[in-house]
């Protein structure tokens, strides 16, 4: 018997399913797709329509997304969105191909046209029992309604002559109904049940398809969305339902048979009218069945060409890494079925395969911890490393031989086996390897298509490699670029030496004319300090920070405050509120340190203390010794360390920016751009020490600079530790 094979093949799908899509309305959504005028919401309309449609749909946006929040759009529509018109050409393109390789005729061809409107109907009356009712939400009884015979819709798909007569004949039908719960000991409902728990995230629906088709005894303690398909089911039959049907729904549903007439009716002619927009349906013949198909089935290199023209398509309108692994998954899951996979690459500096991306319902997103040694050379996806060949965990062979990496793996993906393949670029070489997750039953129906899985494998290999030459070139682009920049800095910085060079000339006339004991000698002293310092930055443009060493010098750190602070009470306005203090340690013994980066450190602490104080407030300045510093400093040697405080009565740190206080372009403060604390942590890092800041809102801040007094090439970390 044709349904019994139908029965027993559907009864395993896992993988990839093969549904017949309502040609009137594949060709009308064909020709709108290319409407530039259309938007997502047309085409949505026409999907939500089909029941093949709908289910490929809501297939691929579970393949595609990671995890549903509760902010998603439900219903058909929110799936349309998130899948998009790439989702849309993708599932299209499946039907062409499906339909394209099947022989539908004539007889066969009504039995998909009435189940078609049947699936409608019965949405639409689910939908209006659902308004009826006030049950919500009205979206999840109308996608109910038009999946609720998508078991039916997959026996069809596979085997249209057996599945015919059961459509179109009603005497014919109970049998065969019959003969289903024989062969495989299931029905059509349970099957379609199965697909959508397997398949979607309609959980919902996956009851409805269940027991649309149980004795009404059983119904009565259902669910109320399983009650509302049931009843829908029954009065959606042509021309019109039974007496019976009325009086069963409307004892179910507890409304009366007006009520159930008038949402009835209301179904039928939206249905019809849909029926009328797409075409209507084919004609029965006066003299018998005809055997002619309606369409004409094609080669399998023709499948595989149009499979591969939409998929090239895709690839050719997007950019980057993750847009393409995102064309891949979507292809392999509307294409294949194959929902489960991980990229790993080959680390030569390891020598480890390392996984890069992973894509499934289940995988966790840390795919970089997966790591598997070239030295466990027994494992498959190794095994296909080395000798550049497909190799799969379903031969008899290979089953004998799993390690436990291989399990491990299996298990992971949460699949019943493993195919590794390597992907190679254009000149053969390759460090890339998918690892697919696929099920025993997919298996067989995949190998068959071995020849359209491993082309859409080469092309988006071709994509990655074309990829990876663009970002090449973007990195060379921007080296040159860089070192375009550098060369104008280097000239630049030349020509700023120079007329420094002669203000440090006169620098020194006026200090030889300069009596020794004029505090002036001491003022011009700092100035050519300042100037050095200065020399310093505009150097420090032409080269980069890590390659210039330390200036180290014996330096007197009480004697650098107060230099500092004389500065800044020298430049401080008249009428100004802002009060400097000192109070320094005086058993502080002189460090072998870099006295320009220090500077720079405490300058920017005291610039941003005054500016935190508009109308005016104290600002200490406080040097101790240590026995330890407050944050280890990566060294067991116990040397010395002595500690500078920058100390305010100001605001403090507002509380939003307290974690990223010494980032980049971070502040508080209007019209300013932020840098000068992340200059701070970085003077502070170069001399090997720790900065640390301690704010209480609405009572100040102080920063805290700690440095060790030994070894200054012992590597020290820096901290930011707030308390409030």
């Amino acid at each position: 018997m044709g349904l019994a094979v139908a029965v027993g093949i559907a009864s395993e799908f896992t993988g990839r399913l093969q549904l017949t899509v309502f040609p009137y309305l594949l060709e009308r959504l064909i020709h709108v797709r290319h409407d530039p005028s259309i938007a997502l919401p047309d085409l949505s309309r026409l999907i939500r329509m089909d029941p093949a449609f709908c289910f490929l749909a809501i297939r691929l946006d579970r393949s595609m997304r990671s995890n549903a929040t509760a902010t998603d759009p439900s219903g058909i529509d929110g799936v349309v969105s998130r899948i998009g018109l790439a989702g849309i050409d993708a599932i299209t393109t499946q039907a062409i191909a499906d339909q394209a390789l099947n022989s539908i005729h004539h007889r066969q061809g009504l039995a998909l046209g009435w189940l078609w409107r049947h699936c409608l109907t019965t949405a639409l009356l689910a939908q209006g029992l659902a308004l009826t009712l006030d049950y919500r939400p009205v979206e999840d009884a109308y996608t109910a309604g038009l999946l609720h015979d998508i078991g039916k819709l997959a026996l069809f798909a596979r085997t249209p002559a057996a599945c015919a007569p059961m459509l179109t004949d009603s005497a014919e039908a109970l049998p065969l109904l019959k003969a289903e719960e024989q062969v495989a000991g299931s029905d059509h409902g349970r099957i379609g049940a199965q697909l959508i728990r397997r398949n979607t995230e309609a959980w919902f629906a996956a009851d409805t398809a269940e027991y649309h088709t149980a004795p009404a005894s059983a119904v009565v303690n259902a669910l109320p969305l399983v009650q509302m398909v049931w009843s829908a089911n029954r009065l959606a039959v042509e021309p019109h339902p039974s007496s019976e049907a009325y009086q069963t729904a409307s004892s179910l549903l507890n409304l009366d048979a007006q009520q159930l007439n008038r949402i009835s009716r209301a179904a039928q002619e939206q249905a019809l009218m849909v029926a009328s927009e797409l075409g209507g349906m084919p004609d029965p013949p006066e003299k018998g069945w005809t055997t002619e198909p309606i369409t004409i089935p094609l080669s399998q290199a023709i499948k595989i060409s149009t499979v591969l023209s939409s998929v090239y398509q895709n690839l050719l309108t997007v950019t980057g890494h993750s847009a393409i692994m995102r064309v891949l998954r979507q292809s392999l899951s509307v294409f294949l079925g194959i929902d489960a996979l991980i990229m790993v690459d080959h680390d030569p500096n390891s020598n480890l395969l390392i996984g890069r991306f992973a894509a499934g319902n289940n995988l966790l997103r840390r795919i970089d911890r997966l790591h598997i040694p070239l030295t466990a050379s027994d494992c498959l996806p190794v095994i296909s490393h080395v000798s550049g060949e497909t190799v799969n965990s379903f031969s008899a062979a290979q089953r004998r031989k799993l390690t436990i990496i291989d399990q491990q793996l299996i298990a992971y993906m949460q699949k019943e086996g493993i195919v590794c393949m390597p992907i190679r670029s254009s000149s053969g070489d390759g460090n890339a390897m998918l690892l697919l997750g696929i099920d025993a039953g997919e298996w067989p129906w995949v190998e068959q298509q071995t020849t359209l899985l491993k082309a859409i494998v080469a092309a988006v290999s071709g994509a990655l490699e074309r990829e990876r030459q663009r970002y090449d070139q973007s990195v060379r682009r921007a080296a040159d670029r860089a070192a375009s920049a550098l060369s104008k800095t280097r000239k630049i910085v030349h020509e700023i030496n120079n007329p420094l060079s002669i203000v440090k000339n006169y620098l020194k006339v006026l200090t030889l004319r300069t009596d020794d004991q004029s505090s002036a000698k001491e003022e011009l002293r700092i100035i050519d300090e300042e100037i050095n310092r200065v020399t310093g930055l505009i150097k420090s443009l032409a080269f980069p920070s890590e390659s210039i060493p330390m200036d180290l010098e014996t330096l007197d750190v009480n004697a650098t405050i107060t230099d500092i602070l004389g500065l800044f009470r020298e430049s401080l306005p008249g009428d100004t509120a802002i009060v400097l203090e000192q109070d320094l340690d005086a058993h502080i013994p002189a460090i072998a340190s870099d006295r320009n980066r220090l500077k720079q450190a405490l300058i920017n602490l005291l610039k941003n203390a005054i500016e935190a104080m508009p109308d005016g407030g104290t600002i200490q300045v406080i040097s101790r010794m240590l026995e330890a510093p407050s944050r280890p400093f990566g060294s067991t040697e116990k040397a010395g360390h002595i500690k500078i405080s920058v100390c305010d009565d100001g605001p403090g740190i507002d509380e939003a920016i307290k974690n990223n206080l010494f980032r980049a372009n971070v502040t508080s403060k209007t019209d300013h751009d932020g840098l000068g604390l992340s200059i701070v942590h970085e003077a502070v890092t170069h001399l090997k020490g720790s900065l640390l800041c301690e704010s209480t809102p609405g009572r100040g801040a102080c920063f805290h600079i700690e440095l060790p007094t030994g070894d200054n090439e012992t590597e020290n970390r820096t901290a930011l530790d707030s308390v409030t």
